[in-house]
């Protein structure tokens, strides 16, 4: 799904008045239909709706949608935050709702009488806002971010910038927020989830032909049926067709980031699976992982032994494995020599970090999966998420790699700066070894998947997947990256099938 800025935005709008055709007043009508059928299924009458008008196009939404909820039985409240001038489509939906004379029109409303029973919908500013929301406005805005009550946006929070970063204190809170058509690159911020809420794309008819020949770097990720088959394998198929993986992570005492990531490949599908360890943990490895093949490494604290990996179509290089140098000399090693698809996470990270110079030694198609802590170790300091999006496609084009950016909303951005956010997974996955079972993931599909970019955006797909399936089944405080590998069972089964 693309995410298209506000100008596009309006461009589609005004594409889709000129070629369907359609008057901009009833666009705004089946935009603000969707919103009240979303209303419908979600609340019964017995809510009182309280509506925010400002005087744009986004008030006249508001007023449209009050008048439609009114013929709904609803009990509903108009309040006119900057009188009763405005837009040309503002003002044809004022008089049609004057018409029905249900609605109560108010120039205030006390909040102090409020309850959870009332829904209050925000239809203040749009997307189309350009500066912070401030003096009489920003207290109304106040008051009902204290209020008692639902909260719920049109479009997209008032205050709330679609393309940039918010300057303003005051800012809508919402519960949910209903966009139309596309998502918001705004949706997708970490400092934006305190007032965007829930969020749902509704669909109001805009020309998909438009939409389609629009230019974004950054959209949503969806599986899609062609994803699904590639993580098929051909009934005649054997062990070697499923791809090799050996995993490189951990030392003496940090055996928990190898089994996880040994366990999240084995689950995901990989053929033949090796893991390189010291010799005093061979043991472990062994009981708790039979199917693994080990690989020796001749230290008995660290890895540092280069035991050559031509066979390996797939290596994963840095949970828990610590900052020695013969660790860091192995690590270089691999960056020179290794043909297959590199992984590099946690002290992989760190390392390169510290050693820039090894950067330049990224193999092309390289996948890193730092978190934001990480990140900025590689790429300097940044303020907001808008700013680490930049430095995230500046350094996938610069190296010509994949990075994973790990957060609410993973952004996986490949050496031509396209970014995809992923929308499965949840609070409960914010645990150690949540990574660690992410890099096995990646190791087990990557052979079949065939493509760093196409490979990183499905396997978060799926570790998300099976974190809101654990979530369900556990809850967000007991769930945990071992419940996780345990749900990938039902993971590839519904996404299979």
């Amino acid at each position: 799904m693309k995410i298209l800025n506000v100008q596009q935005i309006r461009e589609a709008d005004q594409f889709t008045i000129k070629n369907e055709p359609i008057a901009s007043i009833d666009l705004m009508e089946r935009a603000s239909g969707q919103v009240v059928n979303w209303v419908c299924k979600h609340f019964s009458n017995e809510h009182e709706i309280i509506v925010l008008a400002g005087s744009g196009n986004n008030g006249g939404d508001g007023l449209a949608i009050a008048r439609l909820l009114s013929n709904q039985n609803y009990s509903v409240k108009v309040v006119l935050i900057m009188g009763e001038s405005g837009s040309d489509d503002f003002e044809q939906n004022l008089d049609r709702l004057k018409s029905l004379k249900k609605v109560e029109i108010l120039n205030d409303f006390n909040f102090s009488n409020s309850n959870n029973d009332y829904i209050f919908i925000d239809a203040i500013f749009g997307s189309g806002l350009s500066r912070p929301i401030e003096g009489d406005i920003a207290k109304f805005v106040q008051k009902v971010n204290e209020a008692k009550g639902i909260k719920l946006a049109v479009d997209i929070p008032s205050g709330v910038f679609a393309d940039e970063p918010s300057p303003g204190e005051t800012i809508f809170k919402s519960d949910f927020t209903l966009s139309f058509q596309v998502p918001k690159l705004a949706f997708m911020m970490a400092e934006n989830q305190q007032y965007v809420g829930q969020f749902e794309i509704l669909n109001i008819g805009l020309s998909e032909e438009f939409i389609n020949n629009c230019i974004s770097d950054y959209s949503i990720y969806e599986l899609t049926k062609e994803l699904k088959l590639l993580l098929k394998v051909d009934s005649i198929a054997h062990k070697g067709i499923r791809g090799r993986a050996t995993i490189i992570a951990g030392g003496h005492a940090k055996m928990g980031a190898v089994i996880l990531a040994a366990k999240g490949t084995l689950h995901s599908g990989i053929g033949l699976l090796s893991v390189q360890v010291c010799p005093l943990c061979i043991d472990i490895i062994q009981n708790q992982i039979p199917e693994a093949l080990i690989l020796e490494d001749e230290n008995d604290y660290v890895l540092g032994s280069f035991l050559g990996y031509n066979k390996q179509d797939v290596l994963v290089f840095g949970p828990a494995i610590g900052f020695a140098n013969k660790t860091i000399k192995l690590l270089e090693e691999i960056l020179k020599t290794f043909k297959g698809q590199l992984i590099l996470d946690a002290d992989a990270i760190t390392i390169l970090a510290k050693n820039r110079e090894m950067l330049e030694l990224l193999p092309e198609g390289t996948i890193l999966t730092p978190h934001h802590g990480e990140f900025k170790r590689l790429v300097g300091n940044y303020s907001n998420n808008f700013e680490a999006l930049m430095q995230l496609k500046s350094f996938c084009k610069h190296h010509k790699v994949v990075v994973v950016l790990k957060g609410k909303f993973t952004a996986v951005c490949n050496e031509k700066g396209q970014v995809s956010f992923n929308t499965t997974g949840n609070q409960g996955m914010a645990k150690g070894g949540s990574g660690d079972l992410l890099c096995g993931i990646l190791a087990g599909i990557a052979p079949r998947v065939q493509n760093p970019f196409e490979t990183a955006k499905l396997a978060v797909y799926l570790h998300g997947f099976s974190g809101d399936i654990s979530l369900k089944e556990y809850g967000e405080n007991y769930m945990t990256p071992s419940t996780m590998i345990s749900n990938l069972k039902d993971t590839f089964k519904k996404v299979e099938n």
